[in-house]
Order: C-alpha cells, then structure tokens, then sequence
C-alpha cells in the first residue's frame, strides 16, 4: 500500500467511520439494450426465419430502434440473456441415396488407391 492509500482510508474512516470502508458497488456503464429489446432479438433469433449473425442483428437494432451498438457488445448481451454462439453448416435436405453411397464409397477406395 502506498502512502496515497493510506491517506485516502484514514480521511474515508475519519468522514464515515468503519462502514466508509467496505466496499461500494460499481455499477459501470448501463447497457444501450434495455432488456425490451433483447427479448425481441430473441424473438427474432427464435422464430427461425433467417440466420442471424452478431453484424445482422447489430443491424436489426439499428434499423427498428435506432440504436447504434457494436458487434461485441452484442455478442456479450446476447451471453448474458443466455443465448450461445453457433456456427451453422450447409447440410443437404434429406437422406442420401443407399446404393449412391455405395457407389460413391467404392470409387473413394479406387481414386485413393491412384486408379
């Protein structure tokens, strides 16, 4: 502890006494998010109709409340309200063809094999 310290803990004990001491709650900047419009993102994000990602709903925001956010700031709220990050994968629709994977499987084999 420096001096500075301990002049600054003598003169909180002398103005307030022992609880001028414990410890304060530092609240910190308050979100520009309020939580009315995190639950419509998550509606948005919920009902499925297009994929989302933090630089679309950061637009979203902008363009339905007029509220200018950054991606990161986004990504944390959306931690916050309980959402996870996903990457999505382009998977074709429906099953393969059986004798098509078989097929497929045996001219793997053969491309591998250098003929």
């Amino acid at each position: 502890m420096n001096a500075d310290s301990v002049r600054k803990v003598i003169t909180l004990y002398r103005q307030g006494g022992l609880d001028a001491l414990f410890e304060r709650v530092h609240p910190g900047r308050t979100s520009p998010l309020p939580p009315d419009i995190m639950a419509d993102v998550g509606r948005q994000i919920a009902a499925g109709q297009q994929v989302w990602n933090s630089r679309s709903l950061v637009a979203y925001v902008f363009e339905r409340y007029g509220i200018t956010v950054g991606r990161t700031a986004m990504r944390t709220r959306l931690h916050h309200a309980g959402m996870s990050w996903q990457r999505t994968r382009l998977v074709v629709a429906g099953q393969a063809d059986p004798e098509g994977k078989a097929e497929f499987k045996a001219n793997l084999e053969a491309v591998k094999r250098g003929l």
